[in-house]
């Protein structure tokens, strides 16, 4: 027998190779769609079809974290009364604590231009009676964004079963987010730990964390200690302050700041723009600036001259004729760090105690709320960040950033 060419050799081993490259191929290819069906990661519309019909249900992807998309098809259907709109700082107010029908559309402004885009995009759909809006006060600085009157749409999600989607289940079992036993999860019924129905993604298949019904955030996993806080004791959010950096810019002498505090001009007009917008349709509109931790905000302190768009905000919006109340300080509305997610993302606790004060404050929000209900979270909870809710999880919370925050165990 004649003995092959090393060329012919190198052909036959890599065309075999090759083959199996694409029989491989033909049998994960198929299997990851599935996966990433069945874990609910681009689920959408199914997540929108089953909260607005009256499930609690969770959708918590880990395959984008773009959900604007998911937001305005969920604003959509349950064409609410009351609306929350902002950063992820507005994201802990529940729909529990309203007596109108309340949607939380939070996480989908980062920016000024944005927050406009956003509203409008939501009027062109239904025009709600209320509207909460939460500032964040970097919004206010050249440095964020420079030009707070360019028109930006509202950014698209990217829910879909391209490239990147699918090589996300890989990638999660290479870094170790995910085990071998949760890429077979597909395969299993949900008793044998495969995925769980009502809850989409696979952030809200492992740990319930996700958008609820209302539109609002559950830090299920990191408050009961099922994983590590990101944040953990405000490390990063201080780190950020001490810095200057990301949110935490320390502003420079701006030429348009002279008759507002420090304070770009241009950015408290285009604030002002929107809010006029908003009130010349009918629409009650409460303004608030989101809270930070005792911790952070003590940190900023140290260099207060460096932040006038935190520490002079309010007064230059009440000067534009904008009645808006400030809950930078969580220590002046009976709040604490216990009842905070990290250094800048006070709990559902926090947000309850805001709500009872934006309540006695503005009248014409006491027909939306159920001070009922807000009286007693505020009395049962207090020193909590997750109000316990049995469809969400049977954990209960700990003292997640050991801070010596003493939690309930005792769950009803």
């Amino acid at each position: 027998m004649s003995t092959p060419s090393p060329g012919l050799f190198l052909k036959r081993y890599f065309g075999v190779l090759l083959a199996l490259a694409a029989a491989g191929c033909a049998v994960l290819l198929p299997y990851t769609c599935w996966w990433v069906f069945r874990s609910g990661d681009v689920a959408v519309e199914r997540a929108v079809d089953a909260q607005a019909g009256g499930d609690f249900a969770l959708f918590g992807s880990g395959i984008s974290q773009d959900f604007v998309d998911y937001k305005l098809q969920l604003y959509a259907r349950v064409k609410p009364a009351v609306a929350a709109v902002g950063s992820s700082r507005v994201m802990q107010f529940r729909s529990a604590y309203f007596r109108s029908s309340f949607l939380n559309v939070g996480g989908t402004a980062g920016n000024l231009p944005v927050l406009r885009s956003t509203l409008e995009a939501m009027l062109r759909t239904h025009r709600p009676e209320a509207v909460l809006i939460g500032l964040d006060f970097w919004w206010f600085m050249p440095q964020w964004n420079p030009d707070p009157f360019t028109e930006e749409p509202p950014t698209s999600g990217s829910y879909n079963y391209g490239f990147e989607s699918l090589k996300k289940p890989w990638t999660w079992l290479l870094e170790g987010k995910i085990s071998a036993r949760d890429l077979a999860a597909s395969l299993l019924p949900g008793s044998l730990g495969g995925f769980r129905s009502g809850r989409y993604g696979i952030m809200a298949q492992q740990t319930d964390d996700g958008f609820g019904p209302d539109g609002s955030w559950y830090y299920t996993g990191e408050s009961t200690g099922q994983k590590r806080p990101f944040d953990y004791q405000f490390s990063d959010t201080l780190s950020q302050i001490r810095h200057g950096i990301k949110a935490f810019y320390r502003a420079k002498p701006l030429p348009d700041s002279r008759d507002a505090g420090g304070i770009s001009s241009a950015h408290l007009d285009a604030f002002a723009e929107i809010y006029c917008r908003l009130v010349s349709r009918g629409i009650a509109v409460f303004v608030f600036i989101s809270p930070l931790s005792t911790r952070a905000l003590d940190a900023m302190r140290q260099h207060e001259a460096d932040y006038p768009h935190l520490f002079h905000l309010r007064n230059a919006l009440l000067e534009r004729g904008i009645n808006v109340m400030d809950f930078t300080d969580p220590r002046s509305f009976a709040s604490g760090d216990c009842e905070f997610f990290d250094g800048f993302h006070g709990g559902e606790v926090t947000y309850v105690r805001m709500l009872r004060d934006m309540a006695d404050r503005w009248p014409s929000l006491l027909a939306h709320v159920d001070m009922e209900k807000i009286n007693a979270v505020i009395r049962d909870w207090r020193g909590h960040a997750l109000v316990f809710d049995k469809r969400l999880t049977s954990l209960p919370e700990i003292d997640f950033m050991n801070f010596n925050c003493p939690k309930r165990t005792v769950r009803e």
